[in-house]
């Protein structure tokens, strides 16, 4: 493809019929109408991800010019960010399936945006690592001149992204970025979208690449969660787009609203400590452990360092502390579930379930969520029996909900706050 000279996909009627035969459109939620494969959906960013992505840029100083994307498949995240900013989108995509659906996105997300960021936006098909000859293609068809303000890259990764190196993603980020070096500011924004299960000594190879082209520039790793424990989305953020932390986790909302905590990463401190009724239990989103921003987000969430993490591991870390842990965003944006415990148990069975019920029932407490390392086929039938025990006590006198989790040798029972 570097001897092609690169084609400018036309969204014409021709265009538009080869889309809606080959990937007919379906609306996003909140968002436009976007033509993808089925195998382009299962890659694709989701809208409602790009678009708060996109909106994370809003308070950044980029410099004016075009948003370039030299691997943009469907169009998708590109689309997103021209409408957040306002500004024109260049993208290039080597499929020549894709290219002309990634034309139509793009002219289809301007109109639904309302923005005039359409009329100098295009979609090539070739190669985006020839950066030149792509300049060029760009600025004969559109008639003028632009710089490059936002360079935002997703490689394809192969499908087993747990064990793929730095050199299978396609384009090669090395590549890539030295081709383009030459038409990026001295300080370039980018954006480099990468693998969640990215090692730690992948990252400093990534930082290396970075730091080998455009030396010391400022860079943030962002990590993006929404929910479900575990990582969606890894993220190198540079330049002028970059936070001034160098650790971001931002946890998206089912609304879209986003959660966001930064801070250096640290060892976490005292993993491991007795429990006493009269505590408050946190179970925190595994995210934290994944950032390794669980030291920043205790800062937050206790006065003077007050607290110790009883557990790191698995789907439920679990934070022990004096007092309840602090109610604002960047603190309980990152928690399953915390509150004061009140009891102790020392099983959790099918055979405990009337002992465990008159328990909580004594504690003050209407309802027993089972928080518990269970087997995934047993936890529904056992907390269904809890539920239907429970409601033979009535709940005109207790009226506080209550969960139970491991802790030490044994089990504690906590007033969910």
């Amino acid at each position: 493809m570097a001897d092609i000279k690169p084609v400018v996909m036309v969204p014409d009627d021709n265009a538009r019929a080869y889309a809606e035969s080959s990937a007919p459109a379906r609306e996003e939620e909140g968002g436009p109408a976007l033509h993808a494969t089925d195998e382009m959906r299962r890659l694709a960013t989701p809208w409602t991800v790009a678009i708060a992505r996109a909106h994370l840029l809003e308070s950044c100083d980029i410099s004016q010019g075009v948003i370039l994307d030299p691997a943009c498949g469907s169009a998708t995240q590109l689309a997103a960010l021209c409408s957040t900013l306002n500004r024109p989108g260049l993208g290039v995509e080597l499929s020549g399936a894709a290219a002309p659906l990634a034309a139509i996105n793009l002219e289809q997300c301007s109109v639904w945006s309302g923005g005039d960021w359409g009329h100098s936006s295009r979609i090539l098909w070739g190669d985006g690592t020839v950066a030149e000859s792509i300049l060029q293609t760009y600025h004969h068809n559109i008639g003028v001149t632009s710089a490059i303000a936002l360079l935002h890259i997703d490689p394809a990764r192969p499908q087993d992204a747990q064990k793929h190196t730095l050199e299978e993603m396609q384009p090669r980020l090395d590549h890539l970025l030295s081709s383009w070096a030459p038409f990026l500011p001295r300080e370039p924004a980018l954006i480099l979208d990468l693998s969640p299960r990215l090692s730690d000594e992948q990252r400093l190879q990534v930082e290396s690449i970075i730091s080998s082209i455009w030396g010391d520039v400022k860079t943030t790793w962002q990590w993006m969660t929404q929910g479900r424990g575990r990582i969606d989305r890894l993220s190198l953020w540079v330049g002028p787009v970059a936070d001034p932390q160098s650790y971001r986790l931002v946890r998206l909302t089912k609304s879209g609203d986003m959660n966001i905590l930064t801070g250096l990463q640290k060892v976490p401190e005292n993993e491991g400590c007795p429990v006493e009724v009269g505590q408050h239990l946190t179970i925190v989103d595994p995210s934290l452990v994944a950032s390794q921003l669980t030291e920043s987000w205790r800062e937050r969430a206790v006065v003077d360092g007050d607290g110790n993490w009883l557990n790191l591991t698995g789907r439920r870390p679990t934070f022990i502390s004096g007092e309840a842990i602090m109610d604002n965003e960047a603190v309980k944006g990152f928690v399953q579930i915390t509150g004061q415990i009140v009891g102790t148990a020392s099983e959790v069975s099918f055979e405990s379930l009337s002992e465990l019920a008159t328990t909580a029932n004594q504690l003050g407490l209407s309802s027993l969520k089972l928080r518990c390392q269970i087997e995934p086929d047993i936890q529904p039938k056992l907390q269904s029996a809890i539920d239907r025990e429970m409601k033979q006590f009535g709940s005109e006198v207790n009226t506080s909900q209550g969960f139970i989790t491991e802790a030490g040798e044994g089990y504690v029972i906590c007033n969910q706050a």
